[in-house]
């Protein structure tokens, strides 16, 4: 569904105040950010018949965004507090397997994850993130049959400055125009404004020295390619192993969109790079995929209008929540994408708020439920974090190759450590290296110590 299909609701609130005041027993929050995060917050605590106002700053003209992956944890939230979520609208793919290959297409190895299926049901499922923000605006924007109240949304408008007084908490967009709401949160993202408001500037997100092409190719408009959602008689992600760039790649949209990832290496002058995500006329080095084959090196002819994205995480910041405002999402948490767990955590967040802010709860009780909610999700949040920056840490200086390899082999030494600990982060992926498969016996312990080596030395 269309913006414009769910925005007529909203046209007869007036542009500039917020009338009548929340009923008794309803909060009047803000929402800060109409990105993923922010939408599932709106879509999750508008059925506690709260009273919801989101400021946005862009105006949505055009669909931006790429493949994302979202992972049990965050399935689960969807289906347990969006529950008229239709998941057909996502038009999601499972992600059953990951394979490998040279980039001559010569098969490497496969991930199987279907012990993770079976382990976790609502499973790992690939879908282009404009489809999970046009579900989600529904969500948040369409009258309910329940009688809930809508969201309203306020696109164009950006903030300038938030008060963090202890009871009605305010917000001044450009032009001077000042709110007053009971909860503010700040869903807007790695370069938040209202996180730069609640403690400064002196915690930004440093780049990381990686940067990926992304882009997307159509495969009803390139049916030369339609191989790589054909060919395969179990869905999920095609990786190729280059020496200076590896592809990470796949289907979204029922399968008829490959969402395509290029990690490489980032010696741009950092600072001066205004915007993290921007459109690049052509792929700035196409001679770093001078080792690819016709095979693989088709899907990067194809990328007709790539972004660079340069990878960045935020450090641990002091305090998610000031007075009755608080982060959640990127701009509490950003994360690198090791674990693909960005979304996953923001829904977490949304979640936790939802469930400390039921229907009739006191503007007074509000410090003490975020209070609460910090308690609860930040140790959570900082710990995957840090799994995602040691992940990546080793990433730096290495081909692009050997930083595929790794993250390949990091589940056969979690499969390890399992066995003899008892427990692993990742012990759902079982390893099956095809080639190897008749001497994988022999082969295993002494694939131990050349990985346990790799580890060591990169």
């Amino acid at each position: 569904m269309s913006l414009q299909a769910v925005l007529p609701h909203n046209s007869a609130q007036p542009a500039t105040t917020i009338d009548g005041g929340p009923a008794p027993g309803q909060l009047d929050i803000a929402i800060i950010g109409a990105g993923l995060v922010g939408l599932a917050t709106a879509a999750m605590m508008r059925k506690e018949a709260h009273r919801i106002t989101i400021f946005e700053s862009s105006s949505f003209h055009a669909e931006i965004g790429a493949g994302i992956v979202l992972t049990p944890n965050g399935v689960k939230v969807l289906k347990k507090l969006l529950p008229k979520l239709i998941f057909e609208n996502l038009q999601t793919v499972d992600l059953r397997t990951m394979d490998t290959f040279d980039t001559n297409g010569t098969p490497m190895g496969v991930m199987d994850l279907s012990a993770g299926w079976e382990t976790h049901p609502e499973g790992w499922l690939m879908m282009h993130r404009v489809d999970v923000h046009k579900e989600l605006m529904r969500l948040a924007l369409e009258p309910d049959t329940d009688a809930l109240p809508p969201a309203i949304i306020r696109l164009g408008k950006h903030i300038e400055a938030i008060s963090f007084d202890a009871e009605h908490p305010s917000l001044t967009i450009a032009g001077g125009e000042e709110f007053k709401f009971d909860l503010i949160l700040g869903a807007d993202g790695i370069k938040s404004t209202v996180r730069r408001c609640m403690i400064g500037t002196e915690y930004e997100a440093p780049p990381s020295l990686m940067a990926f092409y992304r882009w997307m190719v159509d495969l009803k408009k390139n049916p030369e390619v339609a191989w790589i959602r054909d060919d395969r008689k179990i869905t999920g992600t095609t990786n190729v192993m280059g020496k200076s760039v590896f592809l990470f790649m796949y289907p979204v949209r029922g399968g008829n969109l490959i969402n395509i990832s290029a990690p490489h290496m980032d010696k741009r002058d950092k600072e001066a790079i205004g915007d993290y995500c921007k459109f690049c006329a052509v792929l700035s080095n196409l001679a770093a995929f001078e080792d690819y084959g016709d095979k693989f090196l088709s899907f990067v002819k194809l990328a007709e209008k790539p972004r660079v994205w340069q990878v960045r995480a935020m450090p641990v910041i002091p305090t998610w929540i000031k007075g009755n405002v608080a982060l959640l999402g990127d701009a509490a948490h950003a994360m690198f994408p090791t674990y693909g767990q960005g979304f996953g955590m923001g829904l977490e967040d949304a979640a936790a708020l939802t469930t400390l802010f039921p229907s009739g709860t006191k503007a007074s009780e509000i410090p003490a439920r975020l209070k609460a909610f910090q308690e609860i999700r930040k140790p959570r949040a900082e710990h995957i974090a840090k799994l995602s920056a040691d992940g990546m840490k080793s990433s730096k200086n290495m081909s692009a190759g050997v930083f595929c390899l790794r993250l390949i082999t990091r589940s056969l030494l979690d499969e390890i450590v399992c066995q003899s600990n008892g427990c692993c982060p990742t012990c759902w992926i079982t390893i099956s290296l095809q080639p190897l498969v008749p001497l994988w016996p022999k082969f295993k312990a002494k694939l131990i110590d050349v990985v346990r080596l790799l580890y060591a030395i990169v």
